[in-house]
């Protein structure tokens, strides 16, 4: 639903006399909460004095790019179980893949 839509539902929302909060507000449109409370505050809802909580949202945090990790591994060969593997990659949980050392012809 797009914001003009979305805020006309909302209006007649509050005019039916349900309670509506930001967090019931979130759920029922499916945006975040600072959206929610953007969204109300342009309607014309009334928070209660001193209220500030979604008004602001958090600067981003910066994030370290996974090839920047130092895992202490060798990035090239493991040992899986009892099984030397020349490293492709990394899954996101961290664990290895590639090809065993058994499965090719001449490995060295």
């Amino acid at each position: 639903m797009r914001k003009a839509a979305r805020r006309e539902s909302a209006t007649a929302w509050l005019a039916s006399g349900a309670q509506v909060t930001v967090k019931t507000y979130a759920k029922r449109y499916g945006v975040d909460r600072y959206a929610a409370r953007e969204d109300l505050e342009a309607i014309g809802f009334v928070f209660a004095p001193g209220d500030t909580r979604w008004s602001v949202r958090p600067e981003p945090v910066p994030r370290v790019a996974r090839a920047d990790v130092d895992t202490g591994q060798d990035p090239q060969v493991c040992r899986v179980g009892d099984r030397l593997m020349f490293v492709a990659g990394y899954t996101p949980g961290g664990a290895p893949y590639g090809c065993y050392a058994d499965e090719l012809e001449d490995p060295f």
